[in-house]
């Protein structure tokens, strides 16, 4: 082996070796990324799957939950008739929820106390762990159903020794795993604990059939578990699977996507790169066998060589092309080798007749007369004809010659032959590209004109320029291309041109021209260097833009700015902020009552008192900064760094504190301002303003002017948007309780009225404090929901006092302004009392009077509706208002509340009896009832008593506590008297 080929065999080696090692690679890490991604596709899945089937036994558990309750309101209530009334409770429960196949009330060792089947192993799996969710629903096992099918067991405690015990169908878990997207031959199932099979998305039959192996059952853990591959034991399939095996509920999750399936994309990829190691070996191979040959070639080539060594010395003397020549006698014509394999010939001599024979016919009589005069006359042969090849095709040559003496007795005719057919092709195509570029230049709708780079004068311009500007072709081509442009713009020309002379051209841009009315427009030019008759040229495209541009400038103004105002949107002054340099104070300012002033005496009105404001602040936004709006009563001041914050604070603090000027009257806005900086408060811009913004709220919140941000500000909004999100599930949950407060006549200490008070316990046996939540329901909303259910609480309650023979005690419930207001209260109170069989006075309402003065005259046509359905009001913490007397004595109120603060150490304190002996007078004089409320000594009580309170209510005389507590208390003082 030659030296060169050991360097290639070499070289050859250590490349397949790299290559080799590359492809291992990159196959492994394509492997291990595809397995990773199908682990956390897996795992998605069993997550997903885990919260749909936590929601379907959540479902299960309360429509469960509520049959055991009813279950033990009837055995409470009604003992004699709580079977038949449990049974028909049962009944309805089942045509309710298609997913519970049988409910069987049994007792403690599974025996039914009621129809259907019992289940002599209730007490082995009425265990903790087998609770679900920390609730009361406990899971079993499966059961043959007689019909066919398999049913999930599962029992909810009704009473002491009493459980319901309800058969699942399985089409509940079905339902889980069902419609997922896990490929042709993934799985996710559900099993239970004992390795029970529960549902199976790719086969729902096998729950009926017993596993060849039994299902892998495990750890509990909180999370997710990732298991890898593993063979399932059902049908033998390797999956990547993951497992949700939670500690809440005794149900296993698998989730797994077919081995195969995940892998079949990285063995097309095993399969390519494969191919193309094999590819490079066989190449190689290939180039090895060929350097062979070659060396091996290289000897018979030396000699061909050293053979045609003449010819091609005279090919190159001639041009370096094909040669030939025509014999002493004219009769034949030899080519060179070269002129041979250029043309396809069949030999390397041939008689002149038969050469003549592939000239195209319509070159060949002309080339034959200037052949026979340049051998017989002497002269030069310059000769341009087409050659006909033998598959057809034609080919343009370019012969010279002349008669060459010195290779033989005789001088004989010898020249060269060129190819030039994509010469002449060449020539034709731009023929045509000049036509065609005629044509289009001339008939283009769009204004072209091409100018002299050196003059600047027009060479050439189209129809649709002279319609564009108003110049006829004569006067265009005698005009310059500064004619069109205003004179401002000639220094930009010549910068333009100083650019093309270097090769750049430059980017589309619109410029300013004129027409030869003088109107000017705006124009997109689109420029291309050309050669224009052998002088360099510059071809332009100008598009008329103006209305386009126009509609433009319109649109972005628009987005960027509040159309009823000018002002910056909140997004676009977050985009300026970003954009510019650090450090700026945000100023968010929230005008309370600028949409009242709408509301209230028009839109008219309110745009009058708006655009005054605007006018007002806009000055503000010149001097400091920017200013925004943001409907329908917030501005935001951006102040800038070089100005002073306070100062700019306190000018806005003036401007919003004036009273505006509307139509007619003027308008006092009331103001509250939040305030945050950049960088301190945050780096983005939207951070930034979201930070003033919550100021701003919490400056209406507590009452005050000017708020600057900080972070405890911030934990506590997001503790309350975490507190609303769990008052949403509690409501969901049926976490709520209600305590009752005994109001007592103040005589004889005789209970009158209870008071029902909204509890909310924790798992931890401790309480959210009321003042945590109640106003933060208001403030979302929630309370109207959560009031709802108070009433229907309180209903409830009230069905019990009766059915205890206190049927002429009624229940108090409180209601805020926010329900007032905003819900029907009077459909809510009666659908209440006629869903529990009440009667008319057995529920009463409070409300405070603040809440009252939000709307005085919506707040009296509710209660006189109120009134007229038969539901007594109190009026609750009264005196530590702003009432108006004018509207308390129309008001059809049944009773007013002295506020605790007053009761306190009111036989001490001569100021607070003042006040008391006041309000009783008031009281009495409007001819209400009058409760005082935190009565915790017997001092105020004695003294209440004395000065003629007719009830009483406070620690002293009973705490809040459950109903069933406080029917105890009522039955014992019921015996004792």
């Amino acid at each position: 082996m030659t030296h060169p080929l050991r360097q290639v065999v070499a070289f050859g080696i250590v490349i397949a070796l790299l290559l080799a090692a590359a492809l291992v690679i990159m196959l492994w890490n394509d492997r291990d990324s595809r397995l990773q991604a199908a682990q956390r596709q897996s795992m998605a899945l069993a997550t997903g799957s885990d919260r749909l089937l936590r929601a379907e036994l959540t479902t299960m558990e309360r429509a469960l939950r509520g049959a055991a309750r009813d279950g033990r309101e009837y055995y409470r209530q009604v003992p004699e008739q709580a079977p038949a009334l449990l049974a028909a409770s049962l009944r309805g429960t089942l045509e309710r929820n298609t997913d519970l196949a049988a409910i069987t009330l049994v007792d403690d060792t599974g025996t039914p106390l009621s129809e259907g089947r019992g289940d002599p192993t209730l007490a082995r799996w009425t265990v903790p762990r087998n609770r679900v969710l920390a609730g009361e629903l406990y899971v079993g096992g499966l059961e043959a159903q007689a019909g066919g099918g398999m049913v999930l067991v599962t029992a909810v405690p009704v009473q002491p020794g009493q459980w319901l015990l309800a058969r699942v169908r399985l089409a509940v878990f079905q339902r889980v795993v069902s419609g997922l997207d896990t490929g042709r031959r993934g799985v996710v199932s559900i099993g239970s604990r004992h390795g029970q099979l529960l549902a199976h998305s790719l086969d729902p039959s096998a729950v009926e059939r017993t596993l060849p192996r039994p299902m892998h059952v495990p750890r509990q853990a909180d999370t997710v578990q990732a298991l890898g591959v593993a063979t399932s034991p059902m049908d033998g399939v390797r999956r990547v699977v993951a497992v949700s095996a939670p500690r809440d509920y005794p149900l296993i999750l698998f989730a797994g996507l077919s081995y195969d399936e995940v892998m079949a994309p990285w063995r097309t990829y095993f399969y390519v790169a494969t191919g193309i190691y094999l590819l490079y070996l066989c190449g190689f191979a290939y180039l090895y066998g060929s350097m062979r040959r070659s060396a091996s070639r290289q000897a018979r080539l030396a000699e061909e060589l050293r053979t045609g060594a003449a010819e091609l010395a005279l090919a190159h003397q001639v041009g370096k092309v094909g040669t030939w020549s025509i014999d002493r006698k004219g009769e034949s014509v030899r080519w060179s080798a070269l002129t041979r394999r250029m043309f396809s010939l069949p030999a390397r001599q041939a008689r002149l007749e038969e050469f003549y024979a592939h000239v195209h016919e319509e070159d060949r009589p002309w080339l034959r007369q200037q052949v026979e005069q340049a051998t017989k006359a002497g002269r030069a042969l310059n000769a341009l004809f087409r050659l006909v090849l033998h598959d057809g095709t034609v080919r343009w040559l370019s012969a010279r010659g002349e008669r060459v003496h010195g290779l033989g007795p005789q001088p004989r005719m010898t020249g060269a032959v060129t190819d030039i057919t994509e010469r002449v092709r060449n020539e034709a195509r731009v023929q045509r590209a000049e036509h065609q570029f005629r044509l289009v230049f001339d008939r283009n709708p769009a204004p072209f004109w091409i100018f002299d780079l050196a003059t600047l004068q027009f060479l050439e311009v189209n129809q649709a320029a002279i319609d564009q500007y108003g110049y006829s072709r004569e006067e265009f081509l005698s005009m310059t291309i500064l004619d069109i442009r205003p004179r401002e713009g000639w220094e930009e020309i010549q910068r333009t041109l100083e650019e093309s002379r270097d090769g750049r051209m430059p980017a589309p841009q619109v410029r300013m021209h004129r027409r030869r009315d003088g109107t000017v427009f705006e124009a997109l030019g689109h420029l291309a260097r050309l050669e224009f008759d052998g002088r360099p040229a510059c071809l332009v495209l100008a598009e008329d833009v103006s209305q386009r541009l126009a509609y433009e400038r319109d649109l972005a103004w628009r987005a960027s700015h509040h159309p009823g105002t000018g002002l910056l949107t909140i997004e676009a002054l977050a985009e300026r902020l970003d954009a510019g340099a650090a450090g700026y104070t945000i100023v968010h300012a929230q005008l309370r009552g600028l949409q009242m002033v709408a509301d209230t005496l028009g839109r008219e009105a309110g745009d009058e008192v708006l655009q005054a404001m605007v006018a007002r602040l806009a000055t503000l936004g010149m001097r400091y900064g920017l200013l925004a709006y943001q409907p329908a009563e917030d501005f935001v001041l951006a102040v800038a760094g070089g100005h002073d914050p306070q100062q700019a604070l306190e000018a806005l603090r003036e401007a919003v504190s004036e009273p505006v000027r509307g139509r007619d009257s003027f308008h006092q806005l009331e103001p509250r301002i939040g305030m945050a900086a950049c960088p301190g408060d945050g780096e983005r811009a939207d951070l930034v303003l979201g930070r003033a913004a919550q100021a701003a709220h919490a400056a209406r919140e507590n009452g005050v002017v000017v708020l600057r941000f900080d972070h405890a500000l911030a934990q506590r909004h997001a503790d309350r948007l975490q507190l609303a999100g769990r008052i949403h599930l509690a409501i969901e949950r049926d976490e709520f309780e209600l305590y009752f407060q005994p109001i007592r006549h103040a005589a004889d200490g005789s209970p009158a009225v209870l008071e029902a008070l909204l509890r909310w316990p924790q798992p931890d046996g401790s309480f959210v404090p009321p003042s945590d939540f109640i106003q933060l329901c208001e403030d979302t909303g929630q309370i109207i929901a959560l009031g709802r259910w108070v009433i229907r609480a309180a209903a409830h309650a009230a069905r019990a006092l009766a059915d205890a023979g206190w049927d002429e005690l009624p229940v108090a419930v409180n209601v805020s302004a926010v329900q007032l207001f905003n819900s029907d209260l009077v459909g809510e109170f009666a659908a209440a009392s006629a869903a529990f069989g009440l009667p008319s006075g057995a529920l009463q309402m409070e409300l405070t009077e603040s809440s009252l003065m939000r709307n005085p005259v919506q707040a009296m046509q509710m209660l006189e509706s109120l009134s007229a359905s038969g539901i007594a009001v109190a009026l609750d913490d009264f005196g530590t208002g702003f009432s108006s007397m004018s509207y308390l004595q129309h008001l059809p109120l049944d009773s007013l509340k002295i506020d605790r603060a007053f009761v306190a150490d009111v036989e001490r304190n001569p100021r607070n009896a003042a006040i008391c002996r006041a309000l009783l007078s008031l009281g009495h004089s409007m001819g209400l009832v009058v409760i005082a409320e935190g009565v915790e000594t017997e001092g105020q009580l004695d003294w209440l008593v004395a000065h003629g309170c007719d009830q009483v209510q406070g620690y002293l005389l009973g705490r809040p506590m459950p109903l069933r507590e406080l029917l105890a208390l009522l039955a014992l003082a019921r015996d004792s008297g």
